[in-house]
């Protein structure tokens, strides 16, 4: 059976801090593939009006995915519409991969708030989440907070791996931008030439 990660998320932009922790969950977890899958309409986040578009994004994950063998970008969100609710979607990679075993990767900080996503329970029955151990969050609380919830089944379903101390942000590099400051070191050098040939995020 072929193992699978899915690795989601805005990528507004995609920088060096996913790539990072990408790796480094590849290194300890060894998946068949790891899949990139930009999000079309995040809904925790459709308040905000400076995002980049859809197209903008999944042009930038390409680039920097490109020198990755075993890192391949999917454009499911944005063929399905609408409102990406992380069920949802795998529900459609199920369907997909049919054959496929299917894991999360999240920051290890979101397990405090898994409890709030949408149907989390029945994804929790349906995948497994990688939990990425960021310093400073204190992942164990967050699973004792879904076991509460759900029950003690949930700990065979979260797996915890190590990933590098990172500082970069999606916010810190879109105002750097904004404020004509470099982000050279913060972005793949392809992701670096994208930003400033489409004039993304900079003030006009």
């Amino acid at each position: 059976m072929e193992r699978l990660a899915i690795m989601g998320g805005t990528f507004d932009p995609i920088h060096m801090g996913h790539l990072r922790m990408t790796r480094a969950v590849q290194q300890q977890l060894n998946f068949d593939r790891i899949v990139f899958l930009p999000s079309y309409i995040p809904p925790h986040k459709q308040t905000r009006s400076d995002f980049a578009s859809w197209e903008h994004r999944l042009a930038m994950v390409k680039l920097a995915v490109q020198e990755y063998e075993d890192f391949v970008v999917s454009t499911l969100e944005y063929e399905r519409g609408g409102i990406s609710y992380t069920y949802d979607t795998v529900n459609f990679l199920q369907e997909l991969w049919p054959d496929a075993e299917i894991y999360l990767i999240i920051g290890e900080d979101s397990l405090t708030q898994l409890y709030t996503w949408h149907r989390a329970g029945d994804l929790l029955r349906l995948v497994h989440f990688v939990a990425a151990e960021r310093p400073g969050y204190e992942g164990e609380a967050g699973v004792e907070k879904l076991v509460r919830i759900y029950g003690s089944w949930v700990q065979e379903k979260i797996i915890h791996a190590q990933v590098p101390e990172t500082a970069i942000s999606s916010t810190e590099i879109r105002k750097r931008l904004r404020e004509g400051k470099p982000v050279r070191g913060m972005v793949p050098l392809s992701v670096e030439q994208y930003l400033y040939r489409c004039e993304l995020y900079q003030s006009k």
